[in-house]
Order: structure tokens, then sequence, then C-alpha cells
């Protein structure tokens, strides 16, 4: 039973550092996705714009 612990011991610390690296990206992905919901909401607003420009140049 003892030399199972080295081994328990050392899964663990895998563990625990893949949740390091796990909570370290959330907060990178989470900031990805707000500059993309920010470019497309830039992006629909310029199409916004395109679409009322052509709407005024038929009227």
């Amino acid at each position: 039973m003892s030399y199972q612990l080295p081994v328990i011991s050392y899964q663990l610390s895998v563990i625990s550092y893949q949740l390091s690296v796990i909570s370290y990206q959330l907060p990178v992905i989470s900031y990805q996705l707000s500059v993309i919901s920010y470019q497309l909401s830039v992006i629909s607003y310029h199409c916004s714009l395109f679409t009322v420009h052509c709407l005024r140049r038929r009227g």
C-alpha cells in the first residue's frame, strides 16, 4: 500500500496543475469571446448603416 502513495500524490499534482492551467485559460477565453462579440457588433452596425444608405439611394 505504501508504494501507491507516491503514485497517488503524483496524480494529484498533475490534476492540480491541469486545473491551474484551465483557470488561467478561462479569463483569456472570455476576453477573446468579448473581443469577438465586439467585432460582431461593429460589423452589424456597419451593415445597418450600409442598408440605410442603400434604402436612401433607392428612395
